[in-house]
């Protein structure tokens, strides 16, 4: 997709000179971003004036721009997340050949929790599951694992986003202080019907949450080897979160 490219919408002009800043070398003109995006000079300012309003650009002071604070706020949240996902592969694999169940790496975003990597079961009937996936940061063992080790305002901000209501904040805060207690959640049948699941928290040297290790089984199949299951998904997160600065 060059940068040529014929876009139609404000949206996509806007978001073309996002990544124009993005990919050149030094401070850029508005004018020089006209010529190169073949956008008039006025609708060129119209959205630089929204990106400086969001972060997004910063002028240098000689009418030249540059990416924004903002920018590099969401490069290093990404180059975060590609670290974490590099550094867990391994250990998922491993945990999902121990247990021939699937297993994935989770991270809180937006009121969701997202699954950034994946090793599917080896086995025909296994739960289903995809990365990718967004789930609201409510019900099952992940989004309750991360929910427990945020900061009690996110988690706090998070719970009446889902809509809980207030008198029943206390009820879920006494729950999460229970899986910090014990290191980890389980659920069964939360999410989908039949499926069971351990999750355990990735925390990093400086006590902040990085994220969850979450494994999932048919529930008929995990029934008679829930301790181990608990244990290996828990002795995982733990190897991974020691080596997470």
């Amino acid at each position: 997709m060059g940068p040529t490219m014929n876009y139609n919408t404000p949206t996509d002009r806007l978001l073309q000179i996002l990544v124009t800043l993005g990919q050149s070398g030094e401070a850029i003109s508005a004018k020089e971003l006209s010529e190169q995006l073949a956008q008039p000079l006025s609708s060129i300012y119209r959205h630089l004036k929204t990106l400086l309003r969001w972060g997004l650009a910063e002028e240098n002071g000689h009418g030249r721009y540059l990416p924004g604070p903002a920018c590099l706020q969401l490069a290093k949240k990404f180059y975060r997340e590609a670290v974490l996902v590099t550094l867990a592969k391994p250990e998922l694999k491993r945990l999902a050949e121990q247990t021939q169940e699937s297993v994935a790496l989770m991270v809180p975003s937006n009121g969701q929790a997202i699954c950034i990597e994946l090793i599917d079961s080896p086995q025909p009937l296994r739960c289903c599951y995809q990365k990718g996936l967004a789930q609201p940061l409510l019900v099952g063992a992940s989004a309750r694992v991360l929910l427990a080790h945020m900061d009690e305002a996110q988690s706090l901000s998070a719970l009446l986003a889902q809509g809980v209501d207030s008198g029943e904040v206390a009820t879920y805060q006494r729950s999460f202080a229970e899986i910090r207690a014990a290191g980890y959640a389980v659920s069964q049948s939360e999410i989908d019907d039949g499926i069971w699941g351990v999750s355990a928290p990735l925390i990093d040297s400086r006590d902040r949450l990085q994220g969850a290790i979450s494994l999932m089984a048919p529930a008929f199949r995990a029934q008679q080897r829930t301790e181990r299951l608990i244990r290996w998904t828990r002795d995982v997160a733990l190897r991974l979160s020691a080596r997470l600065d």
